[in-house]
Parts: C-alpha cells; structure tokens; sequence
C-alpha cells in the first residue's frame, strides 16, 4: 500500500479546481396572478319556510295561572304554595299560587328565562310537573328534569295549571 494510514478518496470525488464557477440559474418567467371579477350584489333571502300566521310571536313571555294572577316572565320564577329561595337562583322571583286542592308543594318548580328561551324544572316535587304541548303531546318531567316551554304549552304543578304565551 502505498498510502499507509490515509484514507484516499475515490477519483473523481475532488473537483479538480478547489472553486468551481457556480452555474447560471435556469430562466424563470414572471409570476402571473389571477384577475378578479367585481361581485354582484347578494341574492335577497328567501321566503321563511313557516307561514306568517303560524310563526312564533316574539313578545315577552307570560304565565297565566289558573288562580287569575298572570306573570311577565323577566328572569326566574320559583312557584309553589309558599314558595321558599333555591340556593342555584338565589335572585329568582317567588311566586306563591292559590291552590285549593293542595297538590301543589311548597317549592314546587323553577320558571327560567335565559335568552329567548323558557324552561321549566321540576323541583322535586310530591305530585310532579306534566308539560303538555299545543299539538297534545304530554311530557311527565322526572325529578330535577328541565324540559323548554314553547307558547300554548300548559304546564300542571300537581293539578293546578299554568298556560305559557307570548304577549
């Protein structure tokens, strides 16, 4: 061997000048960018799917309790015959009912307005909360339950009934 000790690198691998001239860029065109077009303007909405007469009014939201008393609903509402504060709406309205045949509990249920929304829960209650639509449909809310109320809902704390709308 005639190079002991060095490692010799393969022929060809060492250009034979230490700097090479750098090579020419290739041509490149000019970038182009796409034109627009100005936008008419947007289509008008179409037409609401419901017909007027059968849309949902807008107006606050009322209770009309069988007892004659009637309610703008403006936050919460605690109902029951003596209604006592609920520790989750400690600010809520108590709205205590007339009720003869007693099958409504002292704290019966909670009325919330949160937004557009209406929502009843039961509070635990001894005879229940039945929700029962404007097409028929009744809803027997378990213990605790929230259920949201729409306009010409009936609502019965035990036997005594609260009719939802909108003024």
């Amino acid at each position: 061997m005639e190079h002991e000790g060095f490692i010799v690198p393969p022929p060809g691998l060492i250009p034979d000048t230490v700097e090479a001239p750098p090579r020419p860029a290739p041509a490149v065109a000019p970038a182009s960018f796409p034109t627009f077009a100005p936008v008419s303007a947007p289509a008008p909405p179409p037409d609401p799917v419901v017909p007027a007469d059968e849309a949902a009014p807008h107006g606050p939201w009322v209770l009309a309790l069988d007892d004659g008393q009637r309610f703008q609903v403006g936050g919460s509402l605690v109902l029951g015959r003596d209604p006592a504060p609920v520790p989750v709406r400690q600010h809520a309205t108590l709205v205590p009912v007339v009720d003869p045949a007693k099958s409504v509990s002292k704290t019966h249920a909670i009325v919330d307005l949160e937004g557009a929304e209406l929502s009843i829960t039961d509070l635990h209650s001894t005879n229940g909360v039945l929700v029962t639509d404007a097409h028929g449909a009744e809803h027997d809310l378990d213990p605790g339950e929230r259920v949201v109320l729409s306009p010409g809902d009936k609502v019965e704390l035990g036997t005594f009934a609260v009719r939802v709308e909108r003024a």
